[in-house]
């Protein structure tokens, strides 16, 4: 794996972000197709705005990673710290997969949460279809979960895997 730089996602990395990972192989992987490019950037233009008023006690921390050496964008990294957990996510351009980029970056953002937020249990999502996304999980030492033993989760839609990680205590 190639270094990587991860930085706060602003609305000035939009159109290479969109590049990047607004195809059609990677939303295979959420069970849909890549999103109009307007649908795109209304999304990550709410994601930047940060959560609505009556949901202010959350923290929705969105990062881009980029190659070190050439400075391509890779993809992004969400997290949503909510009612002591932290849901987590990442979308990765298909150039980028099966490099270590995205267990990479899953652990800096498990370590920045905790850093910037304290100490929390981790949840993620991910449709059945989405083998690579659940290998990774697994690799990264989460566990599957029924959606029924789960908190409430932002990010669950009927029909999702659910995952979580409790990581060791320091």
């Amino acid at each position: 794996m190639s270094a990587v730089q991860i930085a706060p996602l602003q609305a000035s990395d939009l159109a290479e972000l969109a590049a990047a990972i607004r195809t059609d192989a990677v939303y295979a992987h959420l069970g849909g197709k890549a999103p109009a490019m307007q649908r795109f950037a209304s999304g990550l233009q709410r994601a930047l705005a940060g959560p609505p008023e009556h949901r202010r006690t959350e923290r929705w921390l969105n990062y881009l990673v980029r190659a070190a050496d050439s400075g391509q964008v890779l993809g992004q990294l969400q997290a949503t710290v909510h009612d002591g957990i932290a849901e987590v996510a990442f979308l990765f351009g298909a150039d980028s997969w099966g490099r270590g980029h995205a267990s990479h970056g899953l652990r800096w953002l498990q370590q920045e949460v905790v850093r910037s937020c304290g100490p929390v249990d981790f949840w993620a999502t991910a449709v059945p279809a989405n083998l690579r996304c659940q290998a990774l999980l697994a690799r990264a030492g989460y566990v599957a979960v029924a959606p029924a033993d789960a908190p409430r989760l932002l990010s669950y839609d009927d029909g999702d895997l659910v995952f979580t990680h409790r990581p060791p205590a320091a």
